[in-house]
Parts: C-alpha cells; structure tokens; sequence
C-alpha cells in the first residue's frame, strides 16, 4: 500500500464498521457514499490506481452475496416478470433518447450513451456501448458525469419519498430497479425498504443488465463487426448461489452471507463516491444534466406505473 493511498483504506475500515453497527448500519451505504465525495474532494490524491477495480469486486461481491439470501423460485418468478417489464422500459427511453437528439445543445455520441445509460444500466453500459460505438473520451466523461449525478440524487430521493408512493415494499423494489442506473444505487435505494425490495430489486436490476449483451450485439452487427453475446460471470455465480441456498441445509450460514454482502455494497458505495467530484458537475454540463433528467423522468414515470399496476 502506498503512502498516499492510506486515508483511502482507513476510511474504507470505517465503512465497514459502520455497516456492522446496528445503530448505523440502516443508512450505511448513504453514509458511505457521503464520505468517499469527501474524502475525494478533500484529499484527491488518496484514490488508488486500482480503484474501479477495487469498486467491481465489490459491487460484484455484494451482488453474488445477496444470492444467498433467495431461493431459486423467487429469482425465477421476479427475472421472468423483469423481462417483459424492462423490455418496455428499454423501448420507452431509447425511442424517447433517440427522438431527442435534435433539440440539446450536446453531442450526439454524448447523448446516445447517456440514452443507454438510463435505459440500461448506468456507468456499465456506457463503457460496453462507448467501446462499439468508439466514442470520444469527453463525450464518455459526460455521459458519465450526468448518469453519476443522477444515481447519487436517486439513492437518496427514492427512499425518502417512498413512503408516499403507496407502493408495498416488493412494487417499491421494482419500480427502483426499473428507474434507477446503477446497481449500487438501485440496491442501495432499495435497502432502505427492507429485506424484500431489497431481493426483488437486486433480481429486476440483473434481469435489466442482461440487456447489455443483446444491444452491444446490434450495435456491433450494425456497425459492421463481429457481435458477440455474453452473460456477465458476476450474474452466473448470483444464480448459482441462489440454488445452493435452495437447497443445501445450511439457512445460518447463507443467512450470514447475504448479510456480509450489504457490508460489501456499503464499501462499494464508499469507492462511488470517489467519482463524486467538482469535475463531474463541469464535464457533465447543464445541457447534458437537463437531456439525462428528462430521460430519467420519464423512466420513473413508466417504472412506476409498471410496478403499480402490472
């Protein structure tokens, strides 16, 4: 461990401490996304190399965790409902993205990734579609920029507001799901429910993931490559640890496990909030900040009413 990257590390130890406590371990992952923008802000050099590394495995980690803690059948009957559910809500922002294009002050490339962004999921879509479609690298810092904004004001708005929606706890974890960017995010809001919103978003959210391997596809064919189809391995382990959890006799043990994974998605919000810097606002830019907000309402709006009323 180098010098400089030492407050990192001592910060990321008090996460975890935090996400342990029962006195605060509730709001853990808003806490922890707070702290990593001020340690950012504050210390800008403490942010390792490895950080985007570090942050998968622990989005990843906290992702296959939370297997532990779903039968087989739920993960089942929640993804099949998601397919359809996220398939609309696919159609409803790209077409609404794409209509757009022509009346924002802001690069089409910019524009389409943020399109992607919200109607997938967030930061991880973006990296996909930018590399099919060899998009600038100041049109990925925007889009990047504008989806991080947005993922930071859901993870707080949702769960306040969330008591006036009227939703049960499971309609609350799919319209998150539906909604919101990113998986940290998305998890995070949906905690803030309970254990249910919790494992019904998380389900919804991989289910809205999947959709990454079939648009890269034809964008690729479109372009002229080669497509490829692919299922994220992180998505392969969560199934897998949902079925063990089926059906071996070990309920303590898994139920530890899925509890060990809130501690990871806590970290992982920690390292999020790295992302969180004066620069973000200046790259993401008003016409980028207002083209990702009206996309987003949109996408709240159609999630809504499918977790309301499907």
């Amino acid at each position: 461990m180098k010098k400089q990257d030492a407050p990192f590390f001592v910060f990321l130890a008090v996460v975890v401490l935090i996400a342990l406590l029962p006195a605060t371990k509730t709001w853990a992952v808003g806490i922890a996304l707070l702290l990593g923008a001020a340690v950012s802000n504050a210390l800008p050099s403490a942010a390792p190399k490895k950080l985007g590394r570090y942050r998968k495995l622990a989005l990843n980690s906290a992702v296959v965790l939370f297997g532990f803690g779903l039968n087989i059948g739920q993960v089942i009957r929640v993804g099949g409902q998601g397919f359809w559910q996220t398939a609309v809500s696919l159609v409803v922002i790209i077409s609404l993205g794409y209509g757009l294009l022509r009346f924002f002050n802001l690069g089409r490339d910019a524009m389409k990734l943020i399109t992607f962004g919200t109607s997938i999921c967030g930061g991880s879509a973006i990296a996909a579609v930018s590399s099919v479609m060899q998009a600038r690298d100041e049109d990925i810092g925007v889009a990047m920029g504008v989806v991080f904004l947005l993922n930071t004001a859901a993870l707080f708005a949702f769960p306040a507001i969330a008591p006036l929606t009227g939703l049960s706890p499971e309609q609350y974890g799919v319209w998150c799901a539906l909604s919101i960017h990113d998986t940290s995010s998305v998890v995070g809001a949906a905690a803030a429910m309970g254990d249910v919103s919790l494992s019904t978003a998380t389900i919804m959210k991989l289910t809205r993931t999947l959709w990454i391997t079939p648009i890269v596809f034809a964008l690729s064919l479109g372009r002229g490559e080669r497509g490829k189809l692919s299922v994220p391995f992180f998505i392969v382990l969560f199934i897998a640890a949902s079925i063990l959890a089926s059906f071996l006799p070990f309920p303590a043990l898994f139920k530890g496990l899925a509890s060990a994974g809130k501690v990871f998605m806590a970290m992982a919000l920690y390292m999020v909030g790295f992302g969180l810097h004066r620069s973000v606002i200046q790259r993401a830019g008003a016409a980028g900040i207002a083209f990702g907000g009206l996309l987003w309402a949109a996408s709240i709006a159609a999630g809504y009413l499918m977790a309301a009323y499907a």
